[in-house]
Protein backbone atom coordinates (compact mmCIF):
# COMPACT_ATOMS: atom_id res chain seq x y z
CA UNK A 1 0.00 0.00 0.00
CA UNK A 2 2.79 2.43 0.90
CA UNK A 3 4.74 1.65 -2.27
CA UNK A 4 1.64 2.34 -4.36
CA UNK A 5 1.04 5.59 -2.51
CA UNK A 6 4.65 6.64 -3.14
CA UNK A 7 4.28 5.93 -6.87
CA UNK A 8 1.03 7.88 -7.11
CA UNK A 9 2.49 10.77 -5.10
CA UNK A 10 5.53 10.88 -7.39
CA UNK A 11 3.36 10.91 -10.49
CA UNK A 12 1.15 13.68 -9.11
CA UNK A 13 4.22 15.67 -8.07
CA UNK A 14 5.62 15.35 -11.58
CA UNK A 15 2.35 16.55 -13.08
CA UNK A 16 2.27 19.48 -10.68
CA UNK A 17 5.84 20.43 -11.59
CA UNK A 18 5.05 20.17 -15.29
CA UNK A 19 2.01 22.38 -14.82
CA UNK A 20 4.07 24.92 -12.90
CA UNK A 21 6.67 25.06 -15.66
CA UNK A 22 4.38 25.01 -18.69
CA UNK A 23 1.27 26.84 -17.55
CA UNK A 24 2.51 29.42 -15.07
CA UNK A 25 6.07 30.31 -16.00
CA UNK A 26 6.34 29.12 -19.61
CA UNK A 27 9.90 27.98 -18.99
CA UNK A 28 12.03 26.72 -16.13
CA UNK A 29 13.50 29.35 -13.85
CA UNK A 30 15.25 28.82 -10.55
CA UNK A 31 13.19 29.20 -7.37
CA UNK A 32 9.95 29.05 -9.33
CA UNK A 33 8.23 27.05 -6.59
CA UNK A 34 8.81 29.98 -4.18
CA UNK A 35 8.53 27.92 -1.00
CA UNK A 36 5.37 26.06 -1.96
CA UNK A 37 7.00 22.77 -0.98
CA UNK A 38 7.33 24.01 2.59
CA UNK A 39 3.67 24.99 2.58
CA UNK A 40 2.74 21.54 1.21
CA UNK A 41 4.56 19.82 4.08
CA UNK A 42 2.87 22.15 6.55
CA UNK A 43 -0.52 21.31 5.00
CA UNK A 44 0.04 17.61 5.60
CA UNK A 45 1.18 18.18 9.20
CA UNK A 46 -1.70 20.54 9.98
CA UNK A 47 -4.13 18.13 8.33
CA UNK A 48 -3.01 15.59 10.94
CA UNK A 49 -1.65 13.27 8.25
CA UNK A 50 -5.20 12.53 7.00
CA UNK A 51 -6.53 13.20 3.46
CA UNK A 52 -9.60 15.16 4.57
CA UNK A 53 -7.58 17.24 7.03
CA UNK A 54 -4.99 17.97 4.37
CA UNK A 55 -7.73 19.05 1.96
CA UNK A 56 -9.15 21.47 4.54
CA UNK A 57 -5.68 22.84 5.31
CA UNK A 58 -5.00 23.21 1.57
CA UNK A 59 -8.20 25.24 1.18
CA UNK A 60 -7.08 27.50 4.04
CA UNK A 61 -3.68 28.14 2.50
CA UNK A 62 -5.19 28.50 -0.97
CA UNK A 63 -7.52 31.16 0.41
CA UNK A 64 -4.54 32.96 1.95
CA UNK A 65 -2.77 32.92 -1.41
CA UNK A 66 -5.87 34.23 -3.18
CA UNK A 67 -6.33 36.96 -0.58
CA UNK A 68 -2.86 38.32 -1.23
CA UNK A 69 -3.94 39.22 -4.77
CA UNK A 70 -7.20 40.73 -3.54
CA UNK A 71 -5.35 42.86 -0.98
CA UNK A 72 -2.89 44.06 -3.60
CA UNK A 73 -5.79 45.06 -5.87
CA UNK A 74 -7.35 47.16 -3.09
CA UNK A 75 -4.61 49.76 -3.60
CA UNK A 76 -3.67 49.99 0.04
CA UNK A 77 -0.54 51.99 0.64
CA UNK A 78 1.46 49.09 2.02
CA UNK A 79 4.45 47.35 0.48
CA UNK A 80 3.30 44.51 -1.79
CA UNK A 81 5.92 42.24 -0.19
CA UNK A 82 3.79 42.27 2.96
CA UNK A 83 0.94 40.65 1.04
CA UNK A 84 3.26 38.20 -0.72
CA UNK A 85 4.53 37.01 2.67
CA UNK A 86 1.02 36.41 4.06
CA UNK A 87 0.76 32.65 3.16
CA UNK A 88 4.21 31.98 4.61
CA UNK A 89 3.52 33.90 7.81
CA UNK A 90 0.24 31.98 8.14
CA UNK A 91 2.16 28.72 7.68
CA UNK A 92 4.73 29.54 10.34
CA UNK A 93 2.05 30.72 12.75
CA UNK A 94 -0.08 27.62 12.28
CA UNK A 95 2.91 25.32 12.73
CA UNK A 96 3.97 27.18 15.88
CA UNK A 97 0.51 26.77 17.39
CA UNK A 98 0.20 23.10 16.42
CA UNK A 99 3.80 21.99 16.96
CA UNK A 100 3.16 19.65 19.88
CA UNK A 101 -0.43 18.64 19.18
CA UNK A 102 0.05 16.56 16.04
CA UNK A 103 2.29 13.50 16.15
CA UNK A 104 3.67 12.03 12.95
CA UNK A 105 2.72 8.48 12.00
CA UNK A 106 4.93 5.80 13.53
CA UNK A 107 5.80 4.38 10.10
CA UNK A 108 7.11 7.70 8.78
CA UNK A 109 10.72 7.27 7.74
CA UNK A 110 10.69 3.49 8.11
CA UNK A 111 11.99 1.48 5.14
CA UNK A 112 9.50 -0.34 2.97
CA UNK A 113 9.26 -4.04 3.70
CA UNK A 114 9.30 -6.68 0.99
Amino acid sequence: MRAGAILVAGALGGLAGGTLVLAQAGTFVENMSAGRGFIAIAIVVLGRWRPVGAAVAALLFGAASALQYAFQAMDWHLPYQLFLAMPYVLTLGALAVARSRFAAPAALGQPLED
